[in-house]
């Protein structure tokens, strides 16, 4: 069974876009932990070169444990959701093209 070339070329390139998003999520996976912990009131606390954080704190508890207070800000939440939504979609896609491609279709 002879694969077309469009379908291949689209599997490719849903792959590739595929691929990007999960680089780019291990790339600024650090930023994405931030966002995580700051949606709400946050203390940062770094000991022996790791970084901690501490929810629901007072600036004055943050400030007994050396920490750094961080405003929390709630809308922070929608970033990796939104990451999350365009990685399952994409891979999505990837998964249905990429089983074309192979030749695997579903009993009927």
């Amino acid at each position: 069974m002879a694969v077309s070339q469009a379908a291949l070329v689209k599997a490719l390139i849903w792959g590739v876009l595929t691929a990007g998003l999960y680089g780019f999520l291990f790339q600024y996976s650090g930023g994405f932990e931030k966002l995580a912990h700051t949606t709400l009131d946050a203390c940062l606390v770094q000991q022996n070169g790791a970084t901690t954080y501490y929810n629901k704190v007072t600036p004055e508890l943050c400030a007994a444990q050396n920490g750094s207070f961080i405003k929390g800000t709630w809308w922070y939440v929608f970033a990796p959701i939104a990451l999350a939504f365009a990685l399952s979609y994409t891979h999505g896609i990837f998964t249905g093209l990429f089983w074309d491609v192979v030749g695997l279709k579903a009993k009927k």
